[in-house]
């Protein structure tokens, strides 16, 4: 079940996610992929309780300024080191006893195969992104139950109800 697969920790392997869900192909540069990348992701972390680590090489050539967000912890591996293995010591260096709660994000195997003997969840970018639409949805159906019915104003507020409409998407 999708819904069991939620976790208090995300750690995503960057560029691998990215290929894999098709989020560099839609922009004109590596720097502007990356950036909607973690604004997509913040989507995701502000809806429930959720922290996001995302992973990226530092072996691509940075031409702009490298990506910030306020929620969203992004890493570059260090010298020497891939996404892979720095993702590797994060989850090395995580509490044994809170391991449980991260879920990994990767389509590369040899890490995945890895990262079994850590005790922490491993899914493809595939799972991660239905685990987004099922958040999504939810969200969606809850702001809905919220927007106040119409019939709950008082009377001279119904004509400023009727003038700005809740939005509905």
């Amino acid at each position: 079940m999708m819904g069991s697969m939620q976790q208090n920790h995300w750690i995503l392997d960057g560029y691998n996610v990215m290929h894999a869900l098709g989020k560099i192909h839609e922009s004109p540069s590596f720097e502007v992929a990356r950036a909607l990348f973690v604004a997509w992701l913040g989507q995701f972390q502000s809806q429930g309780d959720k922290r996001i680590t995302v992973v990226f090489d530092s072996n691509v050539t940075f031409e702009g300024p490298q990506v910030m967000h306020p929620r969203i912890h992004i890493i570059y591996s260090p010298q020497g080191f891939n996404a892979d293995g720095t993702i590797l010591m994060c989850v090395r260096q995580a509490n044994p006893e809170t391991r449980s709660h991260l879920t990994v994000v990767t389509r590369d195997r040899m890490l995945r195969d890895t990262l079994f003997a850590y005790n922490c969840v491993v899914v493809s970018p595939e799972a991660f992104f239905k685990e987004y639409l099922i958040y999504q949805s939810n969200t969606q159906r809850v702001n809905q139950q919220k927007t106040p019915s119409q019939k709950y104003f008082y009377k001279p507020f119904q004509t400023h109800f009727d003038r700005y409409p809740p939005k509905t998407s």
